[in-house]
């Protein structure tokens, strides 16, 4: 696979951590060789790009000139304000906007190679899941190109469009639900006496280990596997479903893919 110039139309939080993740790729099969950053405020582009051993380029046809392949990463509502310098440039583009569909992309960006992915923050740990839409016609050259530098950051799972925000509801929201309740149980257990710091320390190594279980149990017999009969864990998750846990999470989701489908 030939060297790859890799760039970013964006610089927030979900580009900063797949550059992350790409950083700690470097010199794997299909890593990019160099990593170019553009963004609306150039002071970030430049704090990211020091970061992984990037560089800054100054605007957005320059760095799609530049680059092998552009990963957009801008918010969806200015779409239409970057699209026609990298229309111009060519350059075949990894689309992370949420909610936009590649019919709205090629409709944005005509002639360019499309390709659509949601990823998760687990990608600067090389740790995420990466949903990825491919349109109709798209090369195999360029499904293949796409696939090994996503598959440096985690499972790639190849997905109908129509089920991508409902899986982007899943995976991609879940770090901060998980967030959520480590700060609920991190609290609970300073309030027991404990350290803030050892309280954390517990609840995410505990995190951890539970995704790990859940690729050999399902969540059903994992359950039972804890919760020992008239045991703590019982205790606990019998209060968590008279409180209305289960239908606090599908509130949760429900009111993402509100919030995507506008």
């Amino acid at each position: 696979m030939r060297p790859m110039k890799l760039g970013f139309v964006g610089a927030g939080n979900m580009a900063t951590g797949i550059a992350r993740g790409l950083a700690a790729a470097r010199g794997e099969p299909g890593a990019p060789e160099a990593m170019l950053f553009a963004d609306a405020n150039p002071d970030r582009a430049a704090e990211v790009a020091a970061e992984v051993g990037g560089e800054v380029v100054a605007d957005n046809r320059a760095l799609a000139d530049a680059a092998d392949l552009v990963v957009l990463a801008v918010k969806p509502n200015v779409l239409d304000e970057v699209a026609p310098e990298l229309a111009d440039a060519g350059t075949p583009i990894v689309s992370i906007l949420a909610g936009t569909s590649l019919e709205r992309l090629a409709q944005a960006l005509p002639e360019v190679d499309l390709v659509r992915v949601m990823p998760n923050l687990g990608a600067q740990l090389r740790q995420a899941v990466l949903c990825v839409s491919y349109p109709q016609g798209l090369s195999d050259e360029r499904r293949a190109e796409a696939a090994g530098l996503l598959g440096l950051l985690g499972e790639v799972v190849e997905i109908d469009e129509g089920l991508i925000d409902a899986a982007t509801a899943l995976m991609g929201c879940t770090p901060g639900y998980l967030a959520l309740m480590a700060e609920a149980l991190v609290e609970a257990g300073v309030a027991e006496g404990l350290t803030t710091e050892r309280s954390l320390s517990m609840v995410g190594r505990s995190m951890v280990a539970t995704g790990g279980l859940l690729d050999l149990h399902r969540p059903a017999d994992l359950k039972r596997a804890v919760a020992s009969p008239g045991g703590m864990t019982e205790a606990g998750l019998e209060a968590l479903e008279a409180h209305g846990f289960r239908e606090a999470l599908q509130a949760a989701v429900d009111a993402s893919l509100e919030r995507v489908r506008g």
